[in-house]
């Protein structure tokens, strides 16, 4: 990219939805997107490691 940084992606955006503390672990398409994420984010540190 422009600052030339590896930005890992995910599905959809990266957010959740929630009108109340804890709410947001009722939105099952928000938690996906962030395990995903998480994930790609995880594979791409062990990339960048070795």
């Amino acid at each position: 990219m422009i600052g030339q940084m590896i930005v890992p992606g995910s599905i959809y955006w990266n957010m959740g939805i929630g009108m109340q503390p804890g709410e947001i672990e009722s939105d099952e398409e928000g938690c996906r997107t962030m395990r995903v994420l998480g994930d790609n984010s995880a594979w791409l540190l062990k990339k960048l490691h070795t």
